[in-house]
This record gives C-alpha cells, sequence and structure tokens, in this order.
C-alpha cells in the first residue's frame, strides 16, 4: 500500500445567511466552538462543506437550520501536489 501526502490550496465563495452567524453567541460557545467573528464562522463551515463534504443541517451547533442557510457558490484557483511518502 503506498501513502501520499496532499497539499490541496484553493478559493471558495462561500453565502451564509444571517441566521448561521447570529446563531454564534456565548451561550452556543460554551457548548460548541470558539468561534468569535463571522469569518472564523464562514471558515469553519467551509471547511467541512468542502473538505468534509458535511452540510449545514449537520455540524454541531447549527442542525436545526436548513442547509440552504450555507453554500458554496463557486470553487476556483485549485492547486494540488502529491508527494509519496518514503518507508510507508
Amino acid at each position: 500500500m503506498r501513502r501520499f501526502e496532499i497539499e490541496l490550496c484553493g478559493t471558495v465563495t462561500l453565502e451564509l445567511e444571517d441566521a448561521v452567524i447570529n446563531a454564534v453567541n456565548d451561550k452556543w460557545r460554551s457548548v460548541f466552538y470558539d468561534l468569535f467573528t463571522p469569518g472564523q464562522i464562514a471558515e469553519h463551515i467551509a471547511y467541512n462543506l468542502v473538505v468534509n463534504h458535511v452540510p449545514l443541517s449537520m455540524l454541531d451547533g447549527w442542525a436545526d437550520q436548513p442547509d440552504k442557510n450555507a453554500r458554496v457558490v463557486e470553487k476556483r484557483d485549485w492547486e494540488l501536489e502529491a508527494e509519496e511518502e518514503k518507508n510507508a
């Protein structure tokens, strides 16, 4: 079996309804994640949508919201670089 380390870089444009951002407050943070700015929230959600393929309604803290409240509208400038690990 071969093992590869993949570096993935790209840009994602994400649209979030205000309800997604407004859900995050001190009580929410005490249970879920230390997200404080809209940018941190967007980054967290984008990572899960794009890398983990997990829709909004499956994310801790947003399970009560419809998936349409967070959507990727564009992915661009993707670059991949693979390197096979030695002694794998």
